[in-house]
């Protein structure tokens, strides 16, 4: 078992994990039988910054990685459990918080993040990604680098100040405050939106700011007071990402909920800081059956993909 090159990972994991799509690697290690590689583990930031504050906060966001392939080819000698240990164990001078995630489409449990003590916090929500044109992901933050000095020469949309810090609980609670008899389908009737406005009541993961526009029409509609007018129609005028995301030829794809786990992979003070500001709820593991997955490349065998 020793830590591998990019390269040598991806060669590895594209024929044989049913993505089939390269990962964001940081750090890759390999498991080889008679200098065979049999298995590889990859860790990455992950490219939803929200995720990243969401697990304890903004000030650690910085710590979170995400192990984003584990992946065998075959039987191999050991115990599994014991490969993501030894990852772990190379890992642990970084201090990560360490998310992963047992994909439910595919009958995945994650037991061997319950076999190495990873917190499981029950289910994601249903998110997206987007990929280029070759299949691979491109990440949300890659769309704020041709949004600088608008490289595309795309058209200007207002962009919210601060929206990241701003409590969406608190917002939810007041516009809910000030609806009234409207429901949410006679509310998109008025902006022509279809199954929209309803995201800007609710108080959990479904979630969504009205825009700077919005907002505004939004007021006139519901007449609430200037309490929030301030933070919410402060903004600054951006590139359009979507206008970004058409010149790229980038394809949205849909991510569905899977299952969660977390690991505080740090020393013993930093452990203690990460478990006190530790956002998610702690449920108890799912016991469901595995099962084995063949990709449709021809490569012979069957292989563990998790």
């Amino acid at each position: 078992m020793r830590k591998i090159e990019y390269k040598e990972a991806i060669d590895f994991l594209l024929p044989r994990h049913y993505s089939g799509r390269k990962p964001t690697v940081s750090y890759a290690f390999g498991y080889f039988e008679d200098n065979v590689l049999k298995a590889v583990c990859t860790f990455g930031k992950p490219a939803s910054n929200s995720l990243c504050i969401g697990v304890c906060g903004k000030e650690y966001s910085s710590n979170v990685y995400e192990l984003n392939r584990l992946c065998v080819d075959g039987s191999i000698k050991i115990q599994l459990s014991e490969f993501l240990s030894f990852c772990l164990r190379e890992l642990k001078q970084y201090n990560m918080i360490i998310v992963s995630y047992a994909d439910k489409q595919m009958n995945h449990n994650g037991y061997i993040y319950q076999a190495t003590n990873f917190i499981y916090t029950g289910t994601s929500s249903n998110t997206y990604q987007y990929v280029d044109e070759n299949g691979e992901e491109f990440h949300f933050r890659n769309i704020g680098h041709y949004q600088k000095n608008n490289k595309l020469n795309v058209s200007l949309v207002k962009r919210r100040l601060d929206e990241e810090n701003i409590n969406k609980i608190e917002i939810a609670n007041y516009l809910r405050k000030y609806k009234g008899n409207y429901t949410a389908k006679q509310i998109d009737k008025l902006y022509n939106y279809k199954d929209t406005s309803a995201h800007w009541f609710r108080v959990d993961a479904g979630f969504s700011f009205p825009n700077v526009n919005d907002w505004i029409k939004l007021k006139n509609i519901l007449n609430f007071d200037n309490t929030y007018d301030d933070i919410m129609t402060s903004y600054k005028l951006v590139p359009d990402s979507s206008e970004i995301i058409k010149k790229l030829n980038l394809t949205k794809q849909n991510i569905y909920g899977k299952h969660r786990y977390i690991y505080f992979n740090a020393n013993k003070n930093d452990k203690k800081k990460f478990l006190k500001a530790f956002k998610l709820n702690k449920e108890s593991y799912p016991k469901e059956k595995n099962q084995r997955y063949e990709n449709n490349t021809d490569i012979g065998g069957q292989m563990l993909l998790i």
